[in-house]
């Protein structure tokens, strides 16, 4: 599959349009056409309107003619929601999701329902990657990564529970961004795990992503599991103000990488340091590596909460995957979900003094996934890459940073003390001009 390059940035969209060289209907009906002339082949959307549904608001409001991917697990009152299940097919919710809303009032038109996971969990839908069809783009954001990674917009939602975001985002080459938990508001979203659920977002650079936290980030009294206030802080600008302290694991928290992945991190570290950032080895405190252990059990329990019924009504209608989760759930004992819950808030300020204080780190400098996309749709790819650090409700940021051996993209996920988002993105910014990404796609 061709794929545009270079990609129309939110700004550019913006100022064609300020300045009349473009009008949000062009601009929207671009986006539509290509959705339309790429969807045989990437399968990004599960839903498409017959025409766009153009947000003709004020031309200055800012995402006016910004069309945007939102994941099919997040409310649209224009258009069906099915959380990627036959069990809820046709549904029409009386409203938009909070950050739907949102998006609209900030002039955005929502282009169409981007294909998820059935249920934001394994049962993987038609999505393709757009550099090699024959590979998954990941899971469960599948359509909103592709969507973005194909030039059919510049901005798309995804939500993460173990890896959702930065995992497709790697694969797929695009930045993802998983802000603090509770960023933006969950209202109109259906859960998997209201204690590990994140909404966040696709761009094709850090800048744009910025621009849309500014804007989406704020809380919802109806959100059912807001618990945190407002943690994205103003635009930081270009740059960090002093060299940053980066961290780097002596052994990648999820696990052994492939080859190819590691070398574009250590390659990446290389090019850091010799711009003045302090590169430093780092061990995590010994504790967390059980994040992921934990995070499974709230995982299951909270799944079965939500899930349990409509299995037991209509079992034939759902996946194996998500029945097997929701049995899992059920079998697990109170204490040790409660043990879970405990932990999990112990173990969060345990890591944020440990990367400010004991440390000194700016962020880290991790793995989003192991390598290159899996070959075949059938697995959505290993999210224990992603999943501490989704667990202790920290933001992470993908940046994509060279390709494997197979020609897929391969990332490189920062990640930051929970509430500093401004910083880390900053951070990102500063990262994302010595990554040579723009030069390894242009050389391709």
């Amino acid at each position: 599959m061709s794929l545009s390059s270079p990609f129309p940035t939110i700004r550019e969209i913006r100022d064609a349009i300020r300045g009349g060289t473009r009008t949000v209907e062009q601009t929207v009906q671009q986006a539509f056409d290509a959705a339309h002339r790429m969807q045989p082949q990437l399968q990004a959307f599960i839903h498409l309107p017959p025409s766009p549904l153009v947000n003709r608001a004020d031309p200055d409001a800012p995402l006016a003619g910004v069309a945007v991917g939102v994941k099919d697990l997040i409310d649209t009152a224009d258009m069906p929601t099915a959380y990627g299940s036959p069990a809820y097919e046709g549904r029409r919710p009386e409203k938009d999701a909070w950050v739907v809303a949102r998006l609209r009032e900030a002039g955005a038109t929502v282009l169409g329902k981007t294909v998820t996971t059935e249920f934001a969990w394994r049962q993987p839908g038609a999505t393709t990657n757009p550099w090699n069809r024959d590979h998954t783009p990941g899971g469960s954001s599948s359509g909103s990564a592709a969507a973005v990674a194909a030039g059919i917009v510049p901005l798309a939602l995804g939500t993460q529970t173990f890896g959702s975001v930065i995992r497709p985002a790697a694969y797929c080459g695009v930045v993802g961004v998983k802000p603090s938990y509770g960023t933006i508001a969950r209202t109109g979203v259906l859960p998997l795990s209201g204690s590990l659920d994140h909404l966040g977002v696709f761009t094709t650079n850090v800048a744009d992503a910025v621009h849309a936290l500014s804007i989406l980030a704020g809380t919802d009294p109806d959100d059912p599991h807001a618990s945190h206030s407002n943690r994205q802080g103003k635009d930081p600008g270009n740059a960090t103000k002093r060299p940053p302290r980066i961290g780097v694991l002596r052994e990648q928290i999820g696990g052994p990488v492939d080859e190819a992945q590691q070398h574009v991190l250590s390659q990446l570290a290389l090019r850091l340091r010799a711009d003045g950032a302090e590169i430093v080895n780092a061990d995590l405190p010994v504790e967390l590596a059980d994040a992921a252990r934990h995070a499974a059990v709230l995982l299951a329990v909270e799944a079965a909460l939500t899930h349990g019924e409509l299995i037991d009504r209509s079992p034939a209608m759902v996946s194996a995957s998500i029945t097997a989760l929701v049995e899992q759930g059920r079998a697990l004992p109170a204490t040790e979900y409660a043990q879970a819950k405990a932990l999990q808030v112990q173990m969060a300020l345990r890591f944020d003094r440990w990367l400010t204080e004991t440390a000194g780190l700016d962020a880290l400098l991790v793995a989003p996934a192991s390598g290159e996309a899996p070959r075949g749709l059938d697995y959505t790819g290993d999210a224990a890459f992603c999943t501490p650090w989704t667990f202790l409700g920290v933001p992470a940021v993908t940046l994509p940073v060279g390709f494997g051996p197979a020609g897929l993209p391969l990332g490189a996920q920062l990640v930051g003390a929970s509430r500093c988002d401004a910083a880390l993105l900053s951070l990102a910014k500063w990262v994302e001009g010595r990554t040579g990404w723009a030069a390894e796609v242009a050389s391709r």
